[in-house]
């Protein structure tokens, strides 16, 4: 179910380097070279919380619904310790629920447990991973109690955001362009209905050229831009959006 490089052949993946070196310099495709090393060989974040997230899977694999292919892609787990490094930076209350759009084998979940944010749940279509994401919590090497507030909802993300009471949204390149922008405005519909701020936090893996996906905040002015930047090869987007009240 694996891919040793992904989304990517041998090829691809140099010239996805040589971009990386072009557009960012030496230190940034390093970070991205080193994080992917980490997550397919040394699997520093497995070993260390006992789970199994690394790797990717192509969802067309999975008994995932054949008619939503179109609008996902393969899953791939985020940086863990770029991601545990931005909710320090971003410090959040705790008291927020968090959501992950599409949580695959649950990595961020797990994350934002350890936060201790009030309320995590993880949105994923695929039952396999689904599955997975249950055992990783109920498994996972954190503080007892950490994950009691932790549940796994197999579901269709925009079908969830019609009624979610959450307050912070995490995507990690889950979805075609047209679907994210269908689940942005879902979430601002949320934010007006609510009369309450949501976080939103999209995060993609570093590369050259920008991201289409976080294009699509710029043009709707009902979401403020809080945080843009890197880490370790992650690029994150967070924005915060109030709706039209």
């Amino acid at each position: 179910m694996t891919r040793l490089l992904g989304d990517h052949s041998l090829t691809s993946a140099s010239k996805r380097v040589l971009h990386l070196l072009r557009s960012f310099g030496v230190g940034r495709a390093v970070s991205v070279c080193l994080a992917t090393i980490d997550d397919q060989f040394l699997k520093s974040f497995d070993r260390k919380y006992r789970v199994r997230t690394s790797g990717y899977i192509s969802l067309a694999s999975t008994s995932f619904d054949p008619s939503k292919l179109p609008h996902a892609t393969s899953y791939g787990a985020v940086n863990a310790w770029a991601f545990r490094w931005l909710l320090k930076r971003l410090a959040l209350p705790k008291a927020l629920h968090f959501v992950d759009l599409g949580c695959g084998l649950g990595r961020a979940c797990i994350l934002a447990a350890e936060y201790g944010f009030e309320k995590v749940t993880g949105v994923e279509l695929a039952p396999e991973l689904c599955v997975i994401a249950r055992e990783n919590l109920s498994s996972c090497r954190l503080p007892a109690g950490t994950t009691a507030r932790t549940n796994i909802v197999q579901g269709d993300v925009l079908e969830y955001c019609h009624d979610a009471e959450d307050d912070v949204f995490f995507i990690y390149r889950a979805f075609s362009l047209e679907f994210f922008g269908a689940v942005l405005k879902k979430l601002s519909e949320r934010a007006a209905l609510q009369k309450k701020p949501l976080t939103i936090i999209y995060t993609e893996r570093l590369y050259a050229g920008g991201s289409d996906c976080a294009k699509v905040f710029s043009e709707d002015e009902t979401f403020r831009r809080v945080y843009e930047g890197d880490r370790l090869g992650q690029a994150f987007y967070v924005y915060q959006c109030a709706g039209q009240w």
